[in-house]
């Protein structure tokens, strides 16, 4: 058994809640076992280095 299906034994739900939570659970398992290969192509593309530019690191650990 799932650990994240034990809360969901002190849960009331609708009955959309419950469509909705099974949903979720067969797109998640069709999207297969996480490996680092599936991680990966999940990520998003690095903003350019241009858009840090104006960010100064010691500032912003001075400020801490």
């Amino acid at each position: 058994m799932d650990t994240d299906l034990v809360l969901d034994l002190f849960r009331r739900t609708s009955g959309e809640e419950d469509t909705s939570s099974t949903s979720k659970k067969s797109s998640k398992e069709a999207a297969g076992p996480v490996n680092q290969k599936n991680l990966l192509q999940g990520l998003e593309d690095l903003p350019p280095e241009e858009e840090y530019e104006g960010m100064d690191l010691k500032s912003f650990m001075s400020s801490l």
